[in-house]
């Protein structure tokens, strides 16, 4: 049967009363134990989860971001994907606010988020303004302290990643996750290299991808530009000649 509060925090989300909403869970966590604040999570819909970790404050915990199941997590980020906020950022918000809540869960939200194409997807969006970055951090073991956007370091094919894994030579050269442990894209970036390379090296694939798309699109650009551009200086040269005559 399902808890009423389920209800009434639906009607709270809907009217855009999200921290009546929250008061409303932990209210539920107080009275009745997180056991059943968890069995309650769980039965609400992904767009009201979404709603409330949207608006959550990011510099404070959050009950739901602690007893969320991984399934409800990657239901609820897949739905955040559909905002096609640039940027990301809260999508980058509810990750952090998720993944890194309970050390001991941040395996589990890790590899629910790599277990479906739409999870990964969201790691794709998650790291698509530091993509360089991660090359580097790929290449090196350590992040570069530039931040911005060279790609030089890019390869133009993917054959390094077939031999990107890392062992324990790698590891013993990579920077020590203390030094990154930021709850940020740093730490998620190395946890994602050093314990599930398989999901990494799929986030990277996507992220060549993307970058090579777009470079071929920028060269067609240019060359149609170019081409426009020869065509008005043939049809100017065309009219200077009759001019003439």
């Amino acid at each position: 049967m399902t808890h009423p509060i389920v209800k009434t925090v639906s009607n709270m989300v809907f009217e855009g009363n999200i921290d009546s909403a929250e008061r409303a869970l932990a209210t539920v966590a107080d009275q009745e134990g997180d056991f059943a604040l968890a069995r309650v999570i769980d039965e609400m819909a992904p767009r009201d989860l979404v709603a409330i970790l949207r608006e959550h404050d990011a510099s404070r915990g959050s009950i739901i971001s602690e007893l969320i199941s991984p399934a409800q997590f990657l239901a609820a980020v897949s739905l955040e994907s559909g905002y096609r906020e640039r940027g990301h950022e809260s999508l980058k918000g509810m990750i952090n606010a998720v993944v890194f809540a309970d050390a001991a869960r941040t395996d589990d939200f890790i590899e629910v988020l790599g277990s479906t194409p739409e999870g990964v997807a969201a790691l794709v969006d998650y790291f698509a303004d530091r993509h360089e970055e991660i090359e580097y951090f790929f290449r090196n073991g350590t992040y570069s302290e530039f931040e911005g956007e060279d790609f030089s370091g890019i390869p133009a094919e993917d054959s390094d990643l077939d031999v990107g894994e890392p062992d324990d030579r790698v590891r013993r050269t990579m920077v020590r996750q203390s030094e990154v442990e930021d709850h940020d894209w740093r730490e998620l970036g190395w946890r994602l290299r050093a314990d599930h390379y398989e999901i990494f090296r799929e986030i990277l694939e996507i992220l060549r991808r993307k970058y090579r798309q777009a470079l071929a699109e920028q060269a067609q650009v240019a060359a149609l530009a170019a081409a426009a551009a020869a065509a008005a200086a043939a049809a100017s040269a065309e009219d200077d000649e009759d001019d003439v005559l």
